[in-house]
């Protein structure tokens, strides 16, 4: 046990990282990282630096998603095009561990921002791209998002009801999957720089890696040469049952029951002799069945004044089964309250804004968010100042070029003491 007054470690804590990202799956890669304790610079390409800002907004000028995917990291934003906005980023790189950038493959190029060009300046330099489909092959060059790399991946149609179009999954999954993966992959090559002393470049793909995801219908398909041709199966899973969404009194319940919790179920129906019933005493046998298994479930379900004495019912059976929650529902899942997933972080417009922490536990680091979202530039003097030696008078001469830029909220909060 950590004594209670005991300075709490950060697992990155000597990690810098550059962090050219926007949207989504980079985003979501930096914020790991950040989780983790590693300090996130985020380079905003001017005049709006990154387009996620303009998403899912819940005040004037405030998004929702940027506060959950920038938050604890420090903001300066530069142009690109001005050549003493790039010696800011080549002076950066120098003294950076990890660059991470997802723009279209040749837009770092542009710039002299590429892994060739910065690794010249910084050999053990580990630099991340995240794309839609990889910086090689026929399909680099495709703009992509997040229903992109879902529709080419079989994620789509392998969701929705078998008679009806294929489904959108109902959250962004191909981004922070494709940010997941980038992350893991950057821990990795830290941790092999430090044994080898050499640097790296990634190369992640939204569609590798949903494709990689799916460890169920690749295989059953590429296998069997076809044989087996996996198609969407809406509420009842094709080869297990029952496994999916019924009606119960109130709404839907889900079960996921495997072969020997088949016994336990239906004697917590009262219908144990179906136990053993040759019709749907096994796997294969219910399957083939699976309208017959959802009569009888749903049956006992809605024979009840409510749901939740079912649930209590198979909860002590141990049959694995629960309520389908709406956002308002989940957010408020007392298992998430008591493992803290939840984070309120002030912001200076909004108050209290709640943002889920990193899902994983330690047991000896601290994993706390450190702060919020940043505003547009907001940390320019900031980093300029204390990461690399600039004199107010040249700092000024950079604003007065237009080679960085900060928005007008940060000098009106600021001026109210808000910031």
């Amino acid at each position: 046990m950590k004594a209670a007054n005991a300075p709490q470690k950060k697992m990155l804590a000597t990690v810098k990282v550059l962090d050219f990202t926007q949207y989504l799956a980079g985003p979501a890669a930096t914020r790991l990282l950040g989780d983790f304790g590693a300090e996130i610079t985020k380079v905003e390409r001017t005049p709006e630096g990154d387009l996620g800002r303009k998403l899912h907004i819940v005040a004037p000028g405030v998004s929702a998603l940027f506060l959950a995917a920038c938050a604890g990291k420090k903001s300066i934003a530069l142009d690109f095009t001005r050549e003493s906005a790039r010696a800011v980023v080549h002076e950066l790189v120098r003294q950076t561990d990890v660059v991470v950038e997802n723009y279209s493959p040749g837009v770092m190029e542009k710039y002299g921002f590429d892994y060739e060009s910065l690794k010249k300046i910084n050999p053990t330099l580990v630099m991340c791209s995240i794309s839609g489909f990889g910086q090689q092959g026929p399909y680099a060059k495709f703009t992509s998002f997040d229903i992109i790399a879902q529709a080419q991946s079989g994620v789509m149609a392998m969701t929705g009801d078998p008679d009806g179009p294929p489904q959108y999954v109902g959250n962004y999954f191909g981004d922070p999957n494709a940010g997941v993966h980038a992350a893991l992959a950057i821990c990795a090559a830290l941790y092999h720089r430090a044994l080898q002393g050499e640097g790296q470049y990634i190369d992640v793909s939204q569609l590798e890696a949903l494709v990689y995801l799916d460890y169920i219908n690749f295989p059953l398909q590429m296998m069997t040469n076809g044989r087996i041709s996996p198609k969407r199966f809406g509420g009842d899973f094709f080869s297990i049952c029952p496994y999916g969404v019924y009606r119960s009194k109130e709404g839907y319940l889900v079960f996921a029951v495997a072969e020997h919790q088949w016994g336990a179920l239906v004697r917590a129906m009262g219908k144990p002799e179906l136990e053993h019933d040759p019709h749907y005493a096994t796997q294969t046998a219910r399957v083939s069945r699976r309208p017959e298994v959802r009569a009888h479930i749903e049956a006992w379900l809605q024979s009840f004044d409510d749901d939740a004495t079912p649930l209590k019912l198979l909860a002590e059976a141990r049959v694995p089964s629960g309520p389908i929650l709406d956002i308002a529902q989940a957010a408020q899942h007392p298992q998430l309250k008591a493992r803290g997933l939840w984070q309120d972080i002030p912001h200076p417009e909004l108050g209290n804004t709640p943002v889920a922490r990193t899902p994983f536990h330690m047991s000896s680091v601290d994993l706390t968010i450190p702060f919020r979202a940043p505003y547009l530039g907001e940390h320019n003097e900031e980093i300029l100042r204390d990461r690399l030696g600039y004199m107010p008078s040249q700092i000024a001469d950079l604003y007065a070029e237009g080679a960085i830029v900060q928005e007008a909220q940060v000098k009106t909060l600021r001026g109210a003491g808000r910031l």
